[in-house]
């Protein structure tokens, strides 16, 4: 690659989940709390100019758009319903490589039915589960439509299946029951050349080959906490995968002292030289969050 060469930031991440050489090192966030922009800048109202003055500030590559429901009243929503707010400014006015998160049935089904009703729901009514995640697979599938048509960059299926040591229910349901309709919308979004990553907290390490097979290019949450060791993963599927996150509260925190800093970037380098490594947080930006420290990592890493 010439050296002077420089990307856009759609132009690096695309690159990135390809695996192929950039300019420099990808970052990203899942989400940005309005109360984190509110207090950087200093303002009473966040909209679009807001946000993308905070993304550009951060030096991120990336924007995540999360859908608002005109109308929720419990359960799924109807096609209509789902808003992308402003989402065709971001795809138009800006070189910004822009994720579209869309809930996968685990995780609406653990919201609207709550956790013990619908991890036990398999082996009540297997009929009822089916029939449910039918839907969200409908409405999922309208979903991919619109954003499309609207010229998003990248999706991002979420579900949580997972908590720290391990995942929250039997993988072989998930086999028979959840990821043979995840492969579906994969194999939707990708026939339109858009990249799909997976979402999940905690430890899905299990299931990380089934995940690669279903057609995900990459995942979200990458966190050491739970056993999910980068350098392990980028070793065992980093070929496969691009993987995104990494940092967590702590290290923001610990930034701030020069000799953490160096280490974690020392670090993180090793792991970018492999290529195929989006940095950035796995909780995404919440209020309380050292944005001063996570500064810190995003200015050192370039």
């Amino acid at each position: 690659m010439d050296k002077k060469c420089t990307y856009s930031s759609r132009e690096r991440v695309r690159r990135t989940i390809r695996r192929q050489e950039t300019d420099r090192l990808a970052k990203g966030e899942l989400c940005i709390n309005d109360s984190v922009v509110r207090q950087e800048l200093n303002c009473d109202y966040v909209g679009f100019a807001e946000r993308l003055t905070f993304v550009n500030a951060l030096g991120l590559d990336i924007f995540t758009l999360s859908p608002v429901y005109s109308q929720l009243a419990g359960g799924l929503p109807n096609p209509g319903e789902c808003i992308w707010p402003d989402i065709e400014k971001w795809t138009t006015e800006t070189g910004i490589f822009n994720f579209a998160i869309v809930d996968g049935a685990f995780e609406v089904g653990m919201r609207t039915q709550g956790c013990l009703e619908f991890l036990t729901l398999p082996g009540k009514s297997p009929l009822s589960l089916t029939e449910f995640i039918g839907k969200a697979e409908k409405l999922n599938m309208s979903m991919f439509e619109d954003l499309v048509a609207k010229g998003i960059d990248g999706i991002i299926l979420a579900d949580d299946i997972a908590y720290q040591k391990g995942l929250l229910i039997n993988p072989k349901i998930l086999k028979e029951y959840f990821f043979p309709s995840l492969a579906r919308q994969v194999e939707e979004i990708a026939g339109k050349g858009i990249p799909v990553f997976y979402h999940s907290d905690g430890n899905y390490r299990e299931v990380i080959p089934d995940l690669i097979n279903i057609g995900f290019q990459g995942l979200h949450c990458i966190d050491h906490n739970c056993g999910m060791d980068i350098a392990d993963l980028q070793r065992e599927f980093g070929n496969k995968l691009c993987l995104w996150g990494h940092l967590d509260v702590n290290d923001t925190q610990q930034a701030r002292d020069p000799a953490f800093l160096q280490d974690l970037i020392v670090s993180v380098r090793k792991l970018a030289f492999q290529k195929g490594l989006i940095l950035g947080t796995n909780s995404g930006l919440f209020e309380g969050i050292d944005l001063t420290g996570l500064k810190a990592i995003y200015r050192s890493v370039n």
